[in-house]
């Protein structure tokens, strides 16, 4: 008789792209971690806002500077397809807290604790349904590196930021640099 494999809760919501190794560790792990139906339901009801009075130059040049303001350095606007792609890097721990964690781990091994991430954005642009009507959809995701290099991939799913998001890109709108 066949044995029933059961996966573990883990297995279901988390992609290994890329594995170091267990017992020799000669690489990072690169994890992509699957939301949960809470998450995505949040995340879907989130990630889209419409702008009136608006055309797709006007809402490309606001987007780029919203996320500026959000204080995103590497924002690429690609006004042919609509497309606004961005990034931002973030360290979790102070510089002192890194020294010291990495002496120590000079002496011992410890278990890798997150130290930076990398938030990125994906602002798609299209025409609406009415004249001067732009459509917006957002896919936010945060990449969250510990202390060994390996790294949890995770789509954002918390209303609150893409709210503040879409409201800065309003306020960018209506107020040109």
């Amino acid at each position: 008789m066949g044995r029933l494999l059961r996966r573990s809760k883990a297995a279901d919501t988390e992609h290994i792209q890329g594995q170091g190794g267990r017992i020799l560790r000669y690489s990072s792990t690169q994890m992509r971690v699957k939301p949960s139906d809470d998450e995505l339901s949040n995340y879907l009801q989130a990630r889209d806002a419409r702008l009136e009075d608006a055309s797709a130059p006007m809402a490309l040049q606001a987007g780029r500077e919203a996320l500026e303001r959000l204080g995103y350095k590497q924002v690429d606007v690609d006004a042919d397809y609509g497309v606004i792609r961005a990034e931002k890097d973030e360290v979790l721990i102070s510089g002192t807290r890194q020294m010291l964690r990495g002496l120590l781990r000079w002496k011992l091994p410890l278990p890798g604790k997150p130290d930076h991430q990398t938030t990125e954005v994906l602002l798609t642009l299209k025409p609406g349904g009415q004249p001067r009507q732009v459509l917006l959809r957002a896919n936010v995701r945060q990449i969250v590196w510990d202390s060994n290099g390996n790294s949890r991939t995770l789509l954002c799913s918390d209303p609150a930021v893409y709210r503040q998001l879409f409201d800065t890109l309003n306020d960018a709108l209506s107020r040109p640099a």
